[in-house]
């Protein structure tokens, strides 16, 4: 669900942890999220209704992270 070449900063964290909670279409977590910097990239998985889920769970570690602190790649 992570990848991460280095510490992960707390606002990450928190937003990966958010993430993870996030009810999703098919109750299944497949997605990956990784940072370089500032930069936040997340991507779906394979399955059905994967790309749903990866909108509910953006949403969700931005509520977690706080949009101040990122930006989407």
């Amino acid at each position: 669900m992570v990848k991460a070449d280095k510490e992960m900063p707390d606002w990450f964290k928190s937003g990966v942890e958010a993430a993870l909670h996030a009810p999703t279409a098919m109750n299944q977590q497949k997605f990956l999220f990784s940072f370089d910097g500032n930069r936040v990239s997340a991507k779906a998985g394979m399955g059905f209704y994967a790309k749903v889920d990866l909108g509910i769970v953006k949403y969700h570690f931005e509520v977690g992270a706080g949009t101040e602190y990122f930006e989407w790649e």
